[in-house]
């Protein structure tokens, strides 16, 4: 039987058979929607051509989309957006606005996009809403990591009840049948977030595994793709992997450095790339665009794009110039992925 499914994923997506050897998910449960997003990540991954996306705030919903579109004539094949954390006084992730995000991303995959979904969790020891810095930048005492890990306890409860919040909002769109590359607890490596800077068994890894265990085992979340996503991958970022086969992606957020000219190492990709082991590895946040020649260097499978920060620090011709490239694949050239999309 599982010669027969790999055989029918090289005559319906192309690929070869070492290709369909490595694409099935980490959850063995996974829909036929979330494989088949997967073998065309695979697919496009082998081509070396990098899927265009962008990040969408929650308070404003597809407005980075709609002005990409107003530059380029064309949209983003990813669209990227979050959960939200904060109340008015950060409205742009306010949320408030949470009733209004599986209708669009219904839309959104209606259109043909591909859904990433990113999630600056509060603090759970806070609760939300909260602020960005002091909710989602904060610390836990090693008492309260201890204690959020362990089942039963009152934070390990908090804890829950925020996932199930957002677990209710990706059933509803596994219910649509849509597929959804989650990249939960992101920039690991980096000791800003309340999840970040912890090493060992006991320190981000068991974060990551005890979210899985609770969404693929307990919510039975089958239609995620799960994206480990670090900081810039420097040195030591191996430290915070949970291994290659915890997860279905890799991808990396790299921002420039001050005082440093080159924004994409070519070390950086080529660690990332060592790591991933075959798997699709995507530039997951990103500000400046990187150029047809870096692409070429560094075929990220895709690129997102950070919200409107991206239209102030790159120019509008160099946008029109990576969106037309025959390397870079925007929403209108991707090609039936489901066989049920109209």
């Amino acid at each position: 039987m599982k010669r027969l499914f790999c055989s029918m994923l090289v005559c319906f997506f192309g690929i070869s058979v070492v290709g369909a050897q490595n694409v099935a998910p980490i959850n063995p449960n996974a829909s036929k929607e979330a494989r088949a997003l997967l073998n065309y990540l695979y697919k496009i991954s082998a081509q070396k051509k990098t899927l265009s996306g962008i990040h969408n705030v929650i308070g404003r919903m597809s407005e980075n989309v709609d002005d990409l579109y107003k530059i380029t004539g064309k949209y983003p094949a990813i669209w990227g957006g979050d959960f939200g954390f904060a109340d008015s006084t950060h409205d742009i992730d306010n949320i408030k606005y949470r009733p209004l995000l599986v209708p669009e991303i219904k839309k959104q995959f209606a259109n043909g996009a591909i859904v990433v979904m990113t999630y600056h969790q509060a603090n759970p020891v806070m609760g939300e809403p909260t602020p960005f810095e002091g909710g989602v930048i904060s610390k836990l005492t090693d008492q309260q990591w201890k204690e959020l890990l362990t089942p039963g306890t009152p934070l390990y409860k908090k804890w829950c009840a925020q996932m199930d919040l957002l677990a209710a909002k990706l059933k509803e769109l596994q219910e649509a049948k849509i597929p959804v590359i989650f990249r939960p607890y992101h920039e690991m490596n980096g000791d800003w977030f309340w999840w970040g800077g912890r090493k060992g068994s006991n320190g981000f890894i068991a974060l990551w595994n005890q979210l899985y265990d609770y969404y693929t085992n307990h919510h039975h979340l089958n239609n995620l793709l799960w994206a480990w996503t670090s900081d810039k991958p420097k040195l030591g970022v191996e430290d915070f992997f949970p291994g290659i086969d915890k997860v279905d992606l890799l991808g990396c957020d790299i921002y420039p450095q001050k005082d440093v000219e080159e924004v994409y190492p070519q070390e950086w990709y080529d660690r990332m790339h060592k790591l991933a082991g075959g798997k699709p590895l995507a530039l997951t946040e990103n500000s400046i665009l990187p150029t047809l020649q870096q692409l070429k260097k560094q075929p990220w499978v895709w690129f997102m794009l950070w919200s409107e920060k991206s239209f102030k620090l790159n120019k509008t011709e160099d946008i029109k110039t990576v969106f037309n490239s025959k390397a870079v694949i925007t929403r209108d050239e991707i090609k039936p992925i489901y066989k049920n999309r109209k």
